[in-house]
């Protein structure tokens, strides 16, 4: 009986053989299923290529070509598939580890012709040819985010993360898996630029050639290309988005300096603050005229002074103080100022009932005043449009250099009368208070 059974089986498997004569073609049961689920299914003349359903990939073709695997065109060992792919790599494996034949059957789904079965044969249309691919060699991984500074991708580079860009511009001619954005400037795809996430273009144009593809949403968002309009006059005066928000820090930024020097001279100089904040009230016309004359001879005034140093043999040593005598210029122009918004702190503290007579309250209160015009004027800038922020920017400055000027003709005015000497006492009988005359 055994001998029978020994003789009946290798009987039996060439029977089975021969009535499934195609099973060999055939790739093994369900795997063409598990591959349709995650790839596309091209045929190649010496294999075949899959490509990814997800939107999201990061890989854009997986080529198996006469048992060898390429990525995008790079060719990939086992170990580095599976870094790129994950768990998509093992049914890549198992697709190239079949002959030429059962690869086609992938295509087909085993059934040529116009017939099936046993004995049936593949003639699968002509193949297609394999699509122009672009080979990325190099790898840029994780997001890359700039301000103020230009960001190109290369036609051969790939960008494993996001592309974001303040202020700037992008050059995009290779690929990046995640969004691309730009802010305030011009956002340009090269026809090989791939795409997968969204594409954001605010406050600028979008430059996209053809055959860039995105795969997310494309949103252009500020002006155009070719907008003439009260935005394109804004972006003119006070630069894009990105600018304007610059602007309005720098401003909150120099508005909070300033309160702390102010502060500072306060605590140290208060007795000099209140005499020039009193002779910016007592003479405002005569202190602006000096502040102007003031910073019309400067620089003439500074030439000069510093040809005669030079060309005296004397004077080219005191060349050194003429630094220090335009830092302490500087300061008495600074002390100035402070005495200003001492006194339209202090009259705005009166005005509105205010319960303090703090000389750092009413110097802060007035530095924030003079500059609020101008802060009104960049938070329109960046909020409402340009033909609100121009004005109140405009009157802003304004009012800060009539500001610096008075306090710096008064801090000139109040050094002057100071002066030791018959200058000085001169000017000290000429302001002193006349006595009134005796009774008869």
């Amino acid at each position: 009986m055994k001998l029978l059974l020994r003789l009946l089986l290798p009987l039996t498997l060439v029977l089975a053989f021969q009535v499934t004569g195609y099973g060999q073609a055939a790739p093994p049961a369900g795997l063409r299923d598990r591959v349709a689920m995650r790839f596309d299914i091209v045929a190649l003349q010496q294999g075949v290529a899959l490509v990814p359903r997800e939107a999201a990939s990061t890989v854009r073709m997986v080529q198996v070509l006469d048992g060898v695997v390429t990525v995008d065109g790079v060719s990939l060992t086992g170990g580095q598939l599976r870094d790129r792919l994950g768990a998509d790599a093992d049914l890549v494996l198992q697709v190239s580890y079949l002959d030429r034949e059962q690869q086609r059957a992938l295509v087909t789904g085993g059934v040529s012709g116009d017939t099936g079965g046993a004995g049936a044969t593949f003639d699968p249309p002509p193949a297609a040819p394999a699509p122009d691919t672009v080979e990325r060699s190099e790898v840029r991984r994780g997001d890359i985010i700039r301000f103020g500074d230009e960001v190109t991708v290369g036609r051969n580079e790939r960008v494993e993360g996001d592309v974001v860009v303040f202020g700037d511009s992008a050059d995009i001619d290779g690929e990046v898996t995640g969004d691309v954005t730009v802010f305030g400037d011009e956002l340009r795809l090269g026809p090989d630029a791939i795409v997968r996430g969204d594409v954001n273009a605010i406050g600028g144009n979008l430059d996209r050639e053809d055959g860039a593809q995105v795969f997310g949403e494309v949103n252009e968002v500020g002006r155009g290309r070719g907008q003439v309009n009260g935005d394109w006059f804004g972006d003119r005066a006070f630069g894009g988005a990105w600018s304007r928000v610059w602007g309005l820090g720098a401003t909150i930024f120099r508005l909070t300096v300033l309160i702390l020097v102010a502060l500072i001279i306060a605590a140290f100089g208060r007795n000099a603050v209140e005499r020039i904040a009193a002779r910016t009230v007592a003479a405002p016309v005569r202190s602006g005229l000096i502040g102007l004359a003031g910073q019309i001879l400067f620089l003439p005034v500074l030439v000069l002074t510093v040809i005669v140093l030079a060309v005296s043999i004397v004077g080219i040593p005191l060349l050194i103080l003429v630094p220090f005598a335009i830092l302490l210029l500087m300061l008495v122009a600074l002390i100035g100022f402070v005495a200003v918004a001492y006194q339209v702190g202090g009259r705005l503290i009166g005005k509105f009932g205010w319960n303090t007579t703090n000389v750092y309250s009413a110097v802060a209160i007035g530095v924030v005043a003079i500059g609020l015009m101008t802060l009104l004027g960049k938070l329109a800038g960046l909020a409402i449009g340009f033909f609100v922020a121009l004005p109140l920017t405009g009157i802003g400055y304004l009012l800060e250099y009539v500001a610096w000027t008075l306090g710096f003709g008064a801090a000139l005015l109040y050094w002057y009368e100071m002066q030791p000497g018959w200058v000085g006492s001169r000017r000290r009988a000429a302001t002193a208070p006349v006595a009134p005359p005796p009774a008869e």
